[in-house]
């Protein structure tokens, strides 16, 4: 890739009536933590071509983490600003991280081309919001198995002069084979790195109240300054069918950081009570059919503004006075219980129900993450799973991801009145 600035495809603001691979804006590629940094797409690439052709640009108007919010020890004290980054930046970092790997390993052009066209195609069916609305209906709403479905014609015919249509692509999104693995590397790598970005960023004022576990980030990432540049490690032995990192510190290094995103973050009770509040509030317009304002179809065509203002709508007549924003919600912290089972979970909920100034969110089990220790390292004669090389560091890991296990009930008190809290009496007084 050059490093000319080039006008061509990207996003602006969602505008009625344009298409959005329609609209031109510069675009530039990163990874963070990485010698990969100000990267422009060259003319006439596969990753132009891609993006004048497939419908791509709806996913730049798709927040990376949707409503997840910094949790600080404070929550109620503390003011976020919306994390910012795109399923449109992160398509394209996962596409440019598998190129790397796969031509560093001397793949041909052909393998190349389709793991660059499986990163662009990897999220393009996500629906606006993405998690806390696939939550809604994870299988007729998983962007894995029904990519497909978004994609004219003329999408088609293109990704046909790769060899990229059909079953040879579902087997790469779905992980499978060297493509695949490859592709879920590079997944995993980009949205770590965005992600730590996004976090790391929020920390460097002294006046944020930090939690603990971003201090201990911040002093990983202080010693490996570089551990975006993992990608380099990851070798490919096509005979044995068998991708691998050729230096296991650095995988335990990304492998923690990531368990850590996923306790403090993605699965922290606040940011999934949360996450839950958003599916309730949007499943009264929700079904398979066109019956209803909300279904699979156009939730895969819309981004999240579009969704939004379909919602705000829709409840707008319930609410007495004021409207609800997309800053109130993603302020707003539910409060929360974790329970051993869903019996003492309900108990516990009809309790809560008697009293007329707490509104019930509702149940949520949290079945944790895959650590990722079933990753391979290279040996001397072998490829062995991470957890057999180094079993202590990767019980570290996996005690994280068993601690993010558990049932949840969520619950607020919304006895002051504020424009969130007339949005949860209405969303939840049936529940």
């Amino acid at each position: 890739m050059n490093e000319r600035p080039k006008t061509f495809i990207g996003v602006q603001p969602e505008i009625p009536g344009l298409e959005a691979h329609e609209q031109d804006v510069s675009v530039n590629l990163s990874l963070p933590y990485s010698d990969l940094t100000n990267i422009w797409i060259p003319e006439d690439s596969i990753y132009e071509k891609a993006l004048r052709t497939l419908p791509l640009g709806r996913l730049a108007n798709i927040k990376q983490l949707s409503f997840l919010s910094y949790v600080s020890p404070n929550p109620e004290k503390t003011y976020f600003l919306p994390y910012s980054h795109d399923r449109l930046d992160h398509s394209l970092t996962v596409a440019l991280v598998a190129e790397k790997m796969l031509r560093q390993n001397r793949l041909p052009e052909d393998k190349i081309n389709l793991g660059i066209l499986a990163g662009f195609l990897h999220d393009i069916a996500t629906p606006a919001h993405g998690d806390p609305v696939k939550y809604l209906d994870p299988e007729t709403l998983n962007e894995e198995t029904h990519w497909l479905e978004t994609l004219d014609e003329k999408s088609k015919k293109f990704l046909g002069q790769f060899g990229a249509a059909g079953e040879a692509m579902d087997e790469i999104i779905s992980n499978q084979g060297v493509l695949g693995k490859v592709l879920d590397i590079a997944d995993r790598i980009a949205y770590t790195m965005k992600d730590l970005q996004a976090i790391h960023t929020d920390t460097r004022s002294p006046a944020i109240n930090l939690n603990p576990y971003l201090v201990f980030i911040n002093l990983i990432l202080s010693h490996n300054p570089k551990i975006g540049n993992i990608y380099q490690e990851v070798g490919i032995d096509e005979k044995k069918q068998e991708v691998f990192f050729n230096d296991p510190k650095h995988l335990e290094v990304l492998l923690l950081l990531r368990a850590h995103l996923f306790q403090n973050l993605y699965l922290h009770p606040t940011n999934q009570g949360r996450d839950l509040f958003i599916t309730q509030l949007i499943k009264p317009l929700y079904s398979r059919d066109a019956s209803s304002e909300l279904n699979p179809q156009n939730l895969r065509q819309m981004g999240d503004f579009t969704l939004m203002n379909i919602v705000f709508h829709h409840y707008k007549p319930f609410l007495s006075h004021g409207e609800v924003a997309y800053p109130d919600l993603v302020n707003w912290h539910p409060e929360f219980e974790r329970f051993d089972s869903i019996a003492d979970a309900q108990k516990r909920e009809e309790e809560l129900r008697q009293n007329e100034n707490i509104a019930v969110v509702g149940i949520k089990e949290c079945k944790g993450f895959d650590p990722a220790t079933n990753y391979k390292v290279a040996t001397r004669y072998k490829y062995v799973e991470f957890r057999g090389f180094d079993p202590g560091a990767s019980r570290q890991i996996e005690a994280i991801a068993e601690s993010t296990k558990g049932i949840f009930l969520f619950w607020a008190d919304v006895s002051e009145d504020s424009n969130t809290n007339r949005l949860l009496r209405t969303v939840l007084k049936n529940n």
